[in-house]
C-alpha cells in the first residue's frame, strides 16, 4: 500500500530478472526503513497473547489449518531446538507440542526431522482426537507421516508423507523432494540419495489411504500440462504445491508451477479427488495464496489479465472470477487468507517500516478491521522469513498467528471482539 505506482512498475521489469531483483530489494528495503522505521515493534488494540513460553520459539506453520482443534481442548504447534533465524538443518529437529488449554499443560509428543519455517511438518487435525505431522525413516531413507491419538497415546505410521487431509480418512500429496530443489522454503531436507526424476509421466498428486496406509498417483504432470499447454512448458521445471481438499472431501485444488531458469509461472488447477475433471481456473501468469469458501467457490489473490492483480472470488465449476472488496482491500496486495464463514482473516508483507499487518474482513458487509502491525527484522529473510500466516479457530472466536516482532519465531493469539465475529 505505501509503495507508488513507479516503484510497482520497476518491480515488474525486474521480474524478467530474479536474483538481481531479490538484491536490489534488500537494499531498497534497508534504505526506506531508515526513514519509515517505527518506535514500537508491535501495535495493537487487542490483547496478544502469546501461546507458549516467552523464552523458547513456537510456531504452528501455514495459514490453512488452525492449531486450535474443533472441541477447543486442545491445540497444536510446534517448538524448534534450533534459532529460527538460520535455514532449517536436518540434524535439528522440532518437537511436536500437544497444549491442553482446559489443564493449561503442555506435552512433548514427538520430535520431526522433516521441516521448513513456512509449513512447519504440516500439522493437522483430522478429528477431535487425532493429528498428523510429516516425520522421515532414516532406515528406509524415506519421508512418512505419522498419527498420534490423544486418548490412546498412540502413534499409527503412515508410509507415505502428506500435504492436505480430509479428515481421518484420506490425504493428498506430493515430491517433497522435486518441492525442497525448485522451492525449498516448502520442502525438506532429510534425504540421502536427493536425486530428482524429473519425468512428468510418473509423478504428481498422490492419492494417500489413511485408513489402509495405501498409496496411489491420481494426477500427474503430463495429465495437467496437456490441459493449458504452452510452448514454454516445454523445457520448464515443473511443481505442484499447496494443495487444498474442499470441505466435502469432493474436490481439491492446487498450484501448477513451472520455471524457465529463474523465471516463474503459475496457475489454478481444480479436480476430483480422483483426479478427473481437472479443469484450469486461472492461467495470467501469477496465482498466489488462496482458500476454500464452500464447496464450489475458492477466494485468492491472483492476476486477471483484464482486470488486473486483485482477491478474486472464483466459481470453481465455471471458472468466473470476481472481485472481493474493491478498493478496500485489493489495495494490500497479497496475503494469506483464512476464510471462515462470512470472514476472511489475512496478513500483509512488510512495509517500508517492516511491519506486516494483520486484518479481518467480512464479506455480507463489505467491512475491514485492523488487527494490528508487527515488526519484522532484517535478519528474517527468504526462507526464513516468518510471514503472519493467521488463522480462526472453527468458531471464528480466536485469531492465532506466526510472529517474530518479539525478535523470537512465537506463536499468538487474539480473542475477536463480538461485533466483528
Amino acid at each position: 500500500m505505501q509503495y507508488s505506482r513507479q516503484e510497482r512498475l520497476i518491480a515488474a521489469m525486474l521480474e524478467r530478472f530474479p536474483v538481481l531483483k531479490k538484491n536490489i530489494k534488500i537494499f531498497y528495503q534497508k534504505v526506506n526503513y531508515l526513514f519509515y522505521k517505527k518506535k514500537y515493534k508491535f501495535k495493537s488494540d487487542y490483547c496478544i497473547n502469546v501461546i507458549f513460553t516467552k523464552e523458547k520459539e513456537s510456531f504452528f506453520g501455514y495459514y490453512d489449518k488452525s492449531p486450535l482443534g474443533v472441541t477447543n481442548k486442545y491445540l497444536i504447534f510446534q517448538v524448534p531446538e534450533e534459532n529460527s533465524k538460520y535455514i532449517p538443518n536436518a540434524r535439528n529437529p522440532i518437537n511436536i507440542v500437544l497444549h491442553n488449554v482446559e489443564k493449561d499443560t503442555y506435552d512433548y509428543i514427538d520430535k520431526s526431522y522433516s521441516y521448513n519455517w513456512q509449513q512447519g511438518s504440516r500439522l493437522m487435525w483430522l478429528n477431535d482426537f487425532e493429528f498428523i505431522y510429516n516425520s522421515y525413516s532414516n532406515n528406509d531413507d524415506c519421508y512418512i507421516s505419522k498419527i498420534y491419538n490423544i486418548e490412546s497415546q498412540a502413534f499409527r505410521i503412515i508410509d507415505f508423507p502428506i500435504y492436505d487431509c480430509y479428515q481421518n480418512k484420506f490425504a493428498l500429496s506430493l515430491n517433497f523432494d522435486r518441492l525442497n530443489v525448485l522451492r525449498p522454503d516448502y520442502g525438506y531436507r532429510n534425504k540421502k540419495d536427493t536425486s530428482i526424476d524429473w519425468s512428468s509421466d510418473d509423478d504428481g498428486i498422490y492419492f494417500v489411504d489413511l485408513e489402509r496406509n495405501i498409496i496411489r498417483l491420481v494426477i500427474s504432470f503430463q495429465d495437467v500440462i496437456k490441459i493449458h499447454y504452452s510452448s514454454d512448458m516445454d523445457q520448464a521445471k515443473h511443481k505442484f504445491n499447496h494443495i487444498m481438499i474442499s470441505p466435502n472431501g469432493k474436490r481439491f485444488m492446487f498450484l501448477h508451477r513451472w520455471f524457465m531458469g529463474k523465471r516463474k509461472f503459475d496457475s489454478l488447477i481444480v479436480a476430483n479427488i480422483d483426479g478427473s475433471d481437472i479443469q484450469c481456473l486461472s492461467d495470467d501468469g501469477m496465482v498466489s495464496h488462496c482458500f476454500w469458501r464452500g464447496d464450489d467457490h475458492i477466494f485468492g489473490f491472483l492476476r486477471d489479465s483484464t482486470r488486473g492483480d486483485k482477491y478474486y472470488i472464483i466459481n470453481a465449476n465455471t471458472g468466473e472470477k470476481n472481485i472481493v472488496g474493491g478498493g478496500l482491500i485489493d489495495c494490500f496486495g497479497d496475503g494469506h487468507p483464512h476464510v471462515n464463514g462470512n470472514l476472511v482473516i489475512f496478513d500483509t508483507y512488510p512495509n517500508k517500516a517492516r511491519m506486516k499487518e494483520l486484518y479481518i474482513y467480512n464479506f455480507f458487509l463489505n467491512s475491514l478491521h485492523k488487527l494490528g502491525e508487527f515488526y519484522e527484522g532484517f535478519e528474517y529473510q527468504g526462507e526464513t522469513r516468518c510471514d503472519l500466516h493467521p488463522r480462526l479457530s472453527s468458531d471464528g472466536k480466536i485469531a492465532y498467528f506466526d510472529s517474530v516482532h518479539s525478535g523470537k519465531r512465537q506463536l499468538y493469539s487474539i480473542n475477536l471482539k463480538a461485533d466483528i465475529q
